[in-house]
C-alpha cells in the first residue's frame, strides 16, 4: 500500500461525501441521508487520521463501508461509491 495514494483517495471520498451534505438529498428509499453522509464523513475523517499517523486501514471496515453505503446511496451518486472503491484498492495494494 502506498500510504500517500491511501491519503488521496480517503481526502477525495471525504470531498465527495462533502459535496452531497446538502438538504434534500435523499436515500434509495426517499429517506433523508443527512445522517447517514455525516456518519460517513465522521468514519472517514477518523480513518484518515489513522492512516496519516502511521497506522493502517482496516479492510474489513472498508469493505462494510463500501456494502452499506451501496445499499442506501441513490443510483445517481454512484460516484461516492466510485471513491469508496478507490480506498479500498489504494488499501489493499
Amino acid at each position: 500500500m502506498s500510504r500517500p495514494d491511501l491519503l488521496k483517495a480517503l481526502d477525495e471520498a471525504i470531498a465527495a461525501v462533502r459535496r452531497l451534505e446538502t438538504p434534500g438529498l435523499r436515500t434509495s428509499t426517499g429517506a433523508p441521508a443527512t445522517g447517514e453522509l455525516a456518519q460517513l464523513r465522521t468514519d472517514l475523517g477518523l480513518r484518515r487520521e489513522e492512516v496519516a499517523a502511521g497506522g493502517e486501514l482496516d479492510h474489513d471496515w472498508a469493505r462494510r463501508t463500501v456494502r452499506s453505503v451501496a445499499g442506501w446511496l441513490p443510483d445517481a451518486e454512484l460516484p461516492l461509491l466510485a471513491r469508496l472503491g478507490a480506498v479500498v484498492r489504494a488499501a489493499d495494494s
